[in-house]
Formats: C-alpha cells, structure tokens, sequence
C-alpha cells in the first residue's frame, strides 16, 4: 500500500538589486516569507544575493534544496539580461542565487523565470481572493517596462496594456525624492512631505483621462542602458529651471520643497486615477489590486480608494519588490500542480516571518544590568498598555514577524497617541525627520470612533490614508497628519496579544488605539529576531522592550508619569455611518 504523498514544495525568489525574498509554498500555502535585508541587516539589500532568506525559509521548514520542486524567480533573469545587452549564464546564476554547495545538491530542481512584473500582478492577485479583478503594477522597472494593466480571472493574469521605462513613475517619484534632499529611496519621506504644502507647480509628469506620459523621456532609439542616466539628467534639469527652490537637495531647507513634494505627489496621484479608469474599462471589473513599488504610496491609495472607481481594493502586505518572489511561486505553483484554474483564498495575516529566526547578536546577555520582568501567562499585554499610559516608548516583540514595509504589531515601536510630544520624541528615538507623521493601530470593533465607513482591506497592512473624524483628532494628536489624515491599521481580534494590548490602553486611557511604527532605527531594516530587538534597544532611547513574555526596562528611564486623564470620548457603534456623523458634528472632514 503507497505511503502519503509527499508534499510539494515550491520556493520562490525575488532576486533583483535590491530588496531580494524568498517564499515557501506547500502544497500551494505560504508558510513562510523573509526579505534578505532583516537577515544581512542592511537596508534593502542592495546588490546582495537573497541566499541567506533562502535558507532561512528552507531551515523553518526543516527541507533542503534537493526536496524542492521548483525554484520560481520574480525576475525574468534571461530576458533582463538580453535587455541590458548582457549574456546569462544559468548556472552561474544558480549558484550565486542558493550557495555553491547548496546549488550542487538542487542540480535536478528546475528554475522557472517570472517576468518581474507577471509576478508582481500575480503576489496580488492571487492573494486577494477575488474570482476576477483588474491588474495596475507600477515600479521602477520590470526587463522592459514600468507600468502594466492587467486582468485576473480563474484561468489566470492576461496583460493588457504596459509603459516602458522611459514613463516610470517609481523612478520619476524616486528621483524627484532625491532632488529634494531625501535621496532617491526617500519616497516616503517626499509623501509626507506633500502634506505640507500645495501642488501649485508644473511637474513633467501629465495625465490624461486613460494615458499618463513623462514629459522628459529620452529620445525614441536611446540604449536601455543610457535611458536612466538621460532620463535623470534631463528630470533634473527641468526642475531647476521651472521648479522652486531651483536648486536640488537643499536639506537644512526642506520646507522649501513642500509645493514641489505636493505638487509631485498631486502628478503621481493623477496618473494612478487614469490607469484605474483605463482598467475599469477595458476588465469589466470592479474590483482591483495594486503592486509594485508605487503602491507603496498611501496618500495615492487613498485617493484611489475614495474615487468610487472600483468596489474593493486589495494591497498585498508586500507591493514592493519583496513581493515577487511570493508571486512568482504562486504561478510557478499553479503549473506544477496543474491546476490552470486554481484560485487561492485571501491571505490571512502578514505575519509569515520564520518561527525560528535566529538568535541574532550576542546582546541578550547585557540585558543583565536591566530591570527584567518576566510577566505571567496573559498579562504582558496589560503590562505593556500600563506603560504606554504611563508615557513610556516601548519595543514591543512578538512571535513570527510581519513581512512588508509596515510595522503590523509584530516587531513595533509603540506610544501614548494623546501627547503629541511623544511625536517627536518616538522620531527622534529612530533619527527620523521631525516633520514626518506617525500612525494609529486601532482595533476592528473601534473603527467607527475615528473614521467613517468599513475598514478598507488596504488598511490591515497599514497601505492607505484615511482623514480622521474631527471629534477624534482631539484625541489622538500624535497620531495626526498635518493635513488631518493618518495611516490606519485595522487590528483584529485574531491578532491575539497586540489586540488585547490595544483594549487594554482604552481601559486606562479611554483611547482604543496607540501610535505603531517600525521597530527600527533609521537606514536599518525592521528587526527580526530577538538580537536584533535587544540590540537596537541598547542603541536607542527606548524606555522598555517587549519580548513575548518578558519586559526589559532601561535603568534611568522617565519615571511613571501620572498618567493623562482618562477620555470620556464619544460611542459609536462599528459601522453606523448615520449615528457616527451625527454625533460627531462634521463627520471628520479634517482633511
């Protein structure tokens, strides 16, 4: 009698220059993702080869390489090259992508190349669980083009329509970053930014009712090799001559850009309407999913969300290039299988990181000259919400790490919302700017006290911007943009410690919801295991660290501070647009 089938294994691998992944696939489910920069601990990783997530994946799976089925790459590496005018050596690419020895013992494992942004369309897609949905990917750059529509159906993702590199919004978004000061990987700090100031000037990024073109691309013949490089010069250029404050990368200025941020992110937010429309007309659809670096973008997601285009929106935690190798296995995955009609469900959760990081560096020991507390089963989550009351910042770890960008309650820097000098202390804790916002965790059953309507999907994994209602920004100050919008995160129950840690809060504060940012401090990747916490808390100011179970308080930290008086704040019931605005007086038009 035969045994039970093994299991089949995929593993995807995003491998481009920068922010490389991998991701596991069992019998189809994820169970496990990691981005190489909280391995290396270097921020996007750049140039690196994403091995060391690899076999991080395949360790918290307990497998080798030789038990895999297929390798699937984000990056169709074969084609890239020819792009570049380069030659491809697979073989060299193998081993430089799982280690010499590691690539020796997957000789009879097959490499399946994804085109990059096929793989972006499907790590959305195919993690929404819709039967059927229009496709926007907007990046830097796939092997050959910057932008693709595209539709998803239970037969699979058909391409309909895509911009070469010379309309890239991530670069154009990228570069106008860089010329404000910010560098060019400062395209969150550009839309937040933007908030500050009016989009009164004229940008060479034009949008039409379906088109959207960028007005300084090369000229039609330039090698894709010099493209970036003409691009760059001739972007640079148009801003010092029609864009205040004429000069590039003034940093001790920064307000100076404020109208050139808006204006900017005004141009971007244009395009992705146009796109949108585009593909609401040619799918049918109405639903959509976003990826690519672009999607990145909160403010423009939001914009997305309130123009009624489309019924639900759908971000994967991970839009960015860490993303692709998620999706790239998940296609690779209906192949194998042979299943052209498979659907998959909805991702449950970002948190996908491995059960058994490692130990990171050896800092653990110098917790010894702390004051360390091991709390009881159950009660680390009150003790943490009676230190945020108290006014204490706390780095708060707990269990698998949340893959993407945002900090989810997993590995988060946490504060009291309702003093708006935490603000500036958290940014200055993380060597952020002190202009930059930060962002409100909130339970699911306490939506309807600060924002009108359903959650959005976008906000479980923190990808959107919602305007609070004008009751609640009197409440929660630090948690507050300057434009009258924060970046929500909807916390569900199922989210066990981090969701009882908010009800909590509100029990001593009589606010449902703190201030969640990265666990990180800045040019560094978020944390992942318990070393990199623990080291990251004795180069910080943070007053305490949360590990599972246990509370580490810094010797000479801000003493308890008598706590802020409690809000007596409005009820609303979850949902209840009607009762909600009423008792809110405006209905949190505050942006």
């Amino acid at each position: 009698m035969a045994g039970p089938q093994a299991p089949a294994y995929v593993l995807g691998v995003g491998t481009g220059p920068h922010d490389g992944s991998a991701a596991l696939l069992r019998d189809g489910e994820l169970v496990v993702m990691v981005e190489q920069e909280r391995l290396s601990r270097r921020r996007y990783a750049m140039g690196e080869s994403p091995s060391a997530a690899v076999h991080a994946c395949l360790d918290d799976e307990g497998i080798g390489v030789a038990d895999l089925d297929l390798i699937a790459v984000g990056w169709n590496a074969p084609e890239l090259a020819a792009v570049e005018g380069e030659e491809f050596d697979e073989t060299r690419f193998v081993r430089w992508l799982l280690g010499p020895s590691a690539a020796e013992r997957a000789r009879h494992v097959p490499v399946h190349f994804v085109d990059h942004h096929l793989a972006h369309a499907a790590s959305a897609f195919h993690t929404s669980g819709l039967p059927r949905a229009a496709i926007i990917v907007a990046d830097g750059r796939g092997e050959s083009v910057a932008t693709t529509l595209a539709v998803g159906t239970p037969d699979g993702i058909e391409v309909l329509k895509s911009w070469g590199l010379e309309h890239s919004l991530g670069h154009f978004y990228g570069w106008a970053a860089e010329w404000a000061g910010l560098t060019s990987w400062g395209a969150g700090k550009l839309m937040g930014l933007a908030s500050y100031g009016q989009p009164r000037q004229q940008v060479p990024l034009v949008a039409g009712l379906e088109d959207y073109a960028v007005s300084t691309a090369p000229p039609p013949g330039t090698p894709v090799r010099l493209q970036y490089a003409v691009m760059r010069s001739r972007l640079r250029e148009r801003f010092r001559t029609a864009n205040f404050p004429f000069a590039p990368a003034l940093s001790s200025d920064v307000m100076a850009y404020a109208d050139f941020a808006a204006s900017v992110q005004h141009a971007l937010e244009e395009a992705l309407l146009a796109l949108a429309r585009a593909a609401r007309r040619m799918t049918g659809c109405d639903t959509v999913v976003l990826a690519g670096g672009v999607a990145l973008n909160c403010a423009a997601n939001g914009r997305l969300a309130e123009s009624g285009l489309f019924r639900e929106m759908w971000i994967p935690p991970v839009p960015h290039d860490a993303g692709v190798s998620l999706g790239a296995a998940l296609l690779a995955d209906r192949e194998l299988r042979g299943t052209p009609r498979r659907t998959y469900s909805r991702m449950r959760g970002a948190f996908w990181g491995p059960r058994t990081p490692r130990s990171g560096p050896a800092a653990i020991g110098a917790l010894a000259q702390f004051d360390v507390e091991e709390c009881p089963d159950g009660t680390v989550a009150r003790r943490t919400a009676e230190c945020l009351a108290d006014g204490l910042v706390v780095g708060w770890w707990q269990g698998r790490a949340e893959i993407g960008q945002r900090a989810l309650g997993a590995r988060s820097i946490l504060c009291d919302p309702r003093r708006r000098d935490l603000l500036a202390r958290v940014n200055r804790i993380k060597g952020r700017e002190g202009w930059r916002p930060l962002a409100l965790a909130v339970p699911e059953e306490h939506w309807g006290r600060f924002f009108e309507g359903e959650p959005p999907p976008a906000a479980e994994f923190m990808l959107t911007t919602r305007p609070l209602r004008e009751a609640a920004t009197r409440t929660v100050p630090a948690g507050v943009h300057v434009d009258g919008t924060t970046r929500p995160q909807v916390v569900r129950p199922a989210q066990t410690a981090f969701h009882r840690m908010l009800l909590d809060f509100h029990e001593l504060s009589g606010v449902p919801t703190v201030i969640n940012t990265s666990f990180n401090l800045a040019g560094e990747p978020m944390v992942l295991a318990r070393g990199d916490a623990v080291e990251t808390f004795l180069r910080s100011g943070l007053d305490v660290l949360v590990l599972d179970n246990v509370m580490v308080r810094r010797p000479g930290s801000p003493p308890p501070r008598t706590r802020a008086p409690r809000q007596r704040g409005l009820s609303f019931t979850p949902w209840n647009r009607s009762a909600a605005t009423e008792a809110a007086g405006t209905g949190g038009d505050a942006g």
